[in-house]
């Protein structure tokens, strides 16, 4: 596979959003309400926050480029980051529920949303039954990306396996948008990527330097290419 431009834009096609945002199509006629509660590719830059922890819910997202932390704050104030979301994937979808975000969302770099504004988009709903019946498949659709994300990393107990798990899960997710299922540019740094699957920095790098030496990844500064996928995917316990 032909790795793309990392500038590109997710394609429609492959985003989670894409039920949302297409035009309806009837017997009669075509019907584009989207442009009512639809923003596209809004450029964000590092460290932007879409919103925070606890904040009422407005509107959800789509990375349409780039990365985003998910970063939740416990009561004695310790950050956890407890996702990542790449492009093509839902931003705030749970707080559809609970009417508030469950979590504070930043940028990684440069990259770029588009944004549906949850009131105007009801409001549409209440005219167009089929929007309503649109954002459900949306949200079943990301509940299931959301078990499968979760099920990589249920019952690993050892750093080696979260990491392969972790690699192989990060790949997996952006493999329509880098073009390979083999490598990928680390999104986010070693610290990032330890407070995420809860292990000290200190035993990442040491996982990450054994992985190299037994010749399962080549690490080329942040692009890590998997050497040995099937030794990665037994390590990982898929």
């Amino acid at each position: 596979m032909q790795n793309k431009d990392k500038n590109n834009f997710v394609e429609c096609d492959d985003c989670s959003m894409n039920s949302v945002c297409q035009p309806l199509v009837t017997a009669k006629q075509s019907i584009n309400l989207s442009e009512s509660y639809l923003h596209r590719r809004i450029a964000t830059k590092t460290n932007y926050i879409l919103f925070n922890q606890s904040d009422p819910l407005t509107d959800i997202y789509a990375v349409s480029s780039g990365t985003f932390k998910l970063c939740q704050q416990t009561d004695d104030n310790t950050e956890n980051i407890i996702g990542l979301r790449f492009p093509g994937e839902l931003i705030g979808e749970d707080a559809l529920y609970l009417k508030t975000y469950n979590y504070t969302a930043i940028a990684i770099g440069d990259s770029s949303v588009c944004k549906v504004s949850v009131e105007q988009m009801t409001s549409c709903g209440q005219l167009i039954p089929e929007i309503q019946q649109n954002l459900i498949e949306l949200l079943s659709r990301q509940s299931y990306v959301r078990q499968r994300n979760f099920q990589a990393y249920i019952g690993k107990k050892s750093a080696d396996s979260l990491l392969a798990a972790f690699l192989l899960n990060i790949i997996e997710r952006n493999a329509s948008y880098t073009g390979s299922d083999t490598s990928i540019e680390l999104p986010i740094n070693r610290n990032d990527i330890a407070n995420f699957l809860g292990l000290r920095s200190e035993t990442l790098s040491r996982v990450f330097s054994k992985f190299q030496k037994d010749q399962l990844i080549q690490v080329k500064g942040k692009k890590i290419v998997l050497l040995s996928q099937d030794k990665i995917i037994k390590l990982a316990d898929f």
